[in-house]
């Protein structure tokens, strides 16, 4: 089926079904089941790539002696669409499978290819290996071969085979690849011996068994590997046509990456705001031939999309090009010359199609910098939002957890972040890509990907996405009219949530640093390292760049006069710090107030924006009509010998913002009204 609908180049895979099915796959009265058969389809694909790359190496190439053994070899058709003169295929499965294998086969020569080539089918039990050896029985009862290149194919099958006769098993192979040059190419479960989804733990192990990690991938919090390997076999690991040298040119090296997605990053080169991507738009928000207007860094760009899908990016100072192009959904504007554009270094997820996505907009009246910081910050999540992320127990993000997180600080190829933990398991990754993109991910194949657009001074958008992995509940549900739309609306509304939750708590932040001078940090508490390596970085970028701030500055060192850039939008930017005296929004209009609209685009989503959004509006209306302010305040006040001033006028300004409060002077001020 998965060939006639053009998913599989299998040509053969039609001939081994009956006579009498043939007719009804071809009517195709089975294709409404090709969504659940994707992995099926993916992990062919990669065994296929793993063939061909054995396949044509020097060791094998040219009719040379060698053999490659399935495990779990079921009814798949390799060892007959790969069949060649020198070439052996060894097929293990339960040895009722494989008696219908043979029949099969056998069928096939009669009617389609007398000169077929058949495998050795082998009836064997892989829980057997906890007490008998396979390898010698495939030498001693089938003709395999301790001194030819082999390659090893573990195909969905350990998830039925118990850890010690697995441990036995790979021992087995790891150690043949000792004597023979060897290929391990796995789409399978590795535990208990890997478990999770990350490529240092799969390297690790193989580095242990002697043997290199060439493309690696994960799937379902590590639950299946796909995995190509080859052994340093002595004596071959340095000639340049060894397989080792052969196969690492035919496939993508894994990428030491914590968060699914990668790209190629230079991590030796000096912090910098230039020379790399940022994303200002998803794709969906452009339409052909409408301008589409927006700022990076206060300065005015005008997106725009032709017919063909093509995306030009100018600034509308002077027409200035900026390369740019659509990857992945979203807009991406290069910094720098265009000449230059590295387009290898864009994000890249490896695996779009296994997950479906939410894209959702954040707008907020705060600098982009303390957005990162909150998005970095793991504990905040257990004490701020206690309540509002889903009481789920793997993720346990409660009060009452918060003294038992364990945090790790990791560095892999692309950034930097820490793996939290629980006193139970790994519950979630954090991972800081510079300039400005956070990542959240863990073993559970969820991941948010948060892409934080500094507009101008105060001013930030937040495109958000949300990866949910494609399993068969989630695949059907979304085949049923009107879910996709339901899951949207639900997760975009509770992400608005989320954002109102932080902005109060950035607010106050921002106040104590920008308008009181406040440290960026004093004593600092768990996970606060690398919040702290994040502003380290953003100081470091503006030292390389020859920058006071980042702001009206271009990639090439000339600045920008924000007066000119103030005249090109509508409504005015905001000129000064806004965090204690803004309103969120009119509570007596639908309009917004002036001064939290900094620039172009119009803030148009929450949190700045909350009103045109009827699930949260009536939860935010009734929050600031029930809350006492002034009452709350007097409060505060009373206690103020407990406090520093800079961090006590810090909560104020951010609960007066928060409640709508026209300025923290008047907060202060009604909260020394007699009660």
């Amino acid at each position: 089926m998965l060939s006639r609908l053009g998913q599989l180049d299998d040509p053969i895979a039609r001939h081994l079904l009956p006579k009498s099915t043939r007719g009804v796959v071809n009517a195709g009265l089975f294709d409404s089941t090709a969504p659940f058969l994707e992995w099926v389809a993916a992990r062919t694909l990669f065994l296929n790539e793993g063939t061909d790359a054995f396949l044509s190496s020097p060791s094998c190439a040219d009719g040379k002696e060698c053999q490659i053994v399935i495990f779990g070899a079921g009814f798949d058709t390799r060892s007959l669409r790969y069949q060649r003169a020198g070439l052996r295929f060894f097929e293990v499965d339960l040895p009722d499978t494989i008696e219908a294998k043979r029949i099969v086969h056998q069928r096939y020569r009669d009617d389609v290819d007398a000169t077929a080539r058949l495998p050795e089918c082998v009836g064997f039990d892989l829980n057997d290996c906890e007490t008998r050896s396979l390898l010698d029985l495939l030498e001693t009862k089938h003709g395999f071969l301790r001194n030819v290149p082999t390659m090893f194919i573990s195909e969905a099958v350990m998830f039925y085979v118990n850890p010690r006769a697995i441990a036995s098993l790979y021992a087995e192979l790891f150690d043949h690849g000792q004597h023979a040059e060897s290929m391990y190419c796995f789409t399978d479960s590795m535990r208990p011996l890997v478990q999770g989804p990350f490529s240092d733990e799969i390297t690790r192990f193989f580095d242990n068994q002697q043997a290199t990690v060439l493309s690696h991938e994960a799937r379902w919090s590590g639950a299946v590997q796909f995995v190509h390997a080859v052994a340093r076999t002595p004596g071959e690991e340095n000639d340049h046509q060894s397989l080792v040298a052969h196969v690492s040119t035919k496939v993508d090296p894994p990428v030491n990456s914590y968060a699914p997605e990668r790209a190629n990053i230079d991590k030796s080169r000096p912090p910098s705001f230039n020379n790399t991507w940022y994303a200002v738009a998803y794709y969906s928000e452009l339409s052909v031939g409408m301008p589409y207007f927006t700022r990076l860094f206060g300065e005015s760009l005008t997106l725009t999309v032709d017919s063909e899908g093509v995306v030009t990016t100018s600034a509308d100072m002077d027409g200035a090009k900026y390369a740019c192009t659509s990857h992945q959904d979203l807009i991406w504007v290069w910094r720098g010359a265009p000449e230059a554009a590295a387009f290898d270094q864009l994000p890249t997820h490896p695996a779009p199609d296994a997950t479906h996505t939410v894209e959702t907009i954040l707008d907020y009246g705060c600098d982009w910098s303390y957005i990162v910081e909150n998005n970095l910050d793991t504990p905040h999540l257990y004490w701020l939002h206690d309540g509002s992320i889903p009481p789920i127990q793997g993720l346990g993000c409660n009060r009452k957890n918060i003294d038992s997180i364990g945090l790790r600080l990791f560095s892999d190829d692309v950034g930097v972040g820490h793996i939290g933990k629980t006193s139970k398991k790994v519950t979630k990754v954090v991972r800081y890509d510079a300039p400005n993109i956070v990542r959240h991910g863990g073993v559970s194949g969820f991941s948010e990907e948060f892409s934080i657009v500094p507009i101008g001074p105060h001013r930030t958008r937040v495109l958000l996405r949300q990866r949910f992995p494609k399993g068969p509940i989630l695949t059907s549900l979304l085949k049923v009219p009107g879910t996709r739309e339901l899951l949207q609306f639900l997760v975009r509304n509770w992400n608005y949530q989320i954002g109102l939750e932080d902005y109060c708590v950035m607010q106050g932040q921002a106040h104590n640093i920008d308008d009181l001078g406040a440290p960026n940090w004093n004593a600092l508490g768990t996970g606060d390292d690398l919040i702290v390596k994040f502003w380290k970085w953003k100081k470091r970028a503006l030292e390389t760049d020859g920058m006071t701030c980042e702001y009206y500055t271009r990639w090439d060192g000339s600045s920008l006069d924000p007066h000119v850039m103030q005249q090109n939008s509508r409504p005015a930017p905001v000129l000064a710090p806004t965090h204690g005296a803004g309103e969120l929004a009119n509570r007596k209009e639908t309009a917004l107030q002036p001064h939290y609209i900094a620039a172009a685009p119009v803030a148009d989503y929450p949190p700045i924006n909350y009103r045109p959004y009827p699930l949260i509006q009536p939860l935010i209306d009734d929050h600031i009509n029930a809350l006492d302010t002034p009452a709350e305040i007097h409060k505060l006040l009373k206690q103020m010998r407990r406090f520093q001033v800079p961090a006590l006028l810090g909560t104020l300004s951010g609960l007066a913002a928060g409640a709508g409060l026209a300025t923290l002077q008047g907060a202060i001020a009604d909260a020394n009204t007699p009660m």
